[in-house]
């Protein structure tokens, strides 16, 4: 009986830290202007996809798409970051990467991607 009580828990415990890694603010950074960044005293990471981040390119942003970090985080400049994402979901999960990698986060700004829109009737 207690077995199974646990093996019901860890798959509820596996969903709400996913959840919170996703969803849950990461401490400290503050949403800032892109414009408003002075580029010498932050790097600025782009993390978003590079098919998406080709079609928008940010003038002198290092581009590491989260699903590249674990290769490429060590060629992230070691100044404290500006961090450019799509959405916020993207924004949280690459702020904890960076935290756990020891880089500080100091903003982000969202740059979301141009949708389509069509003409009706």
């Amino acid at each position: 009986m207690i077995a199974s009580a646990m093996l019901i828990g860890v798959p509820i415990l596996m969903v709400a830290y996913s959840a919170y890694k996703r969803h849950i603010p990461a401490y400290g950074v503050e949403q800032a202007r892109l414009e408003e960044i002075d580029g010498s005293s932050y790097a600025l990471l782009d993390v978003r996809a590079y098919n998406v981040s080709d079609k928008e390119s940010v003038a002198d942003a290092f581009n590491l798409p989260i699903s590249y970090f674990s290769r490429g985080y060590e060629e992230i400049p070691k100044k404290p970051i500006h961090l450019i994402a799509e959405n916020q979901v993207e924004k949280n999960l690459a702020a904890r990467l960076l935290y756990q990698k020891g880089f500080e986060v100091a903003s982000y700004s969202l740059i979301e991607k141009n949708k389509m829109h069509t003409a009706c009737c």
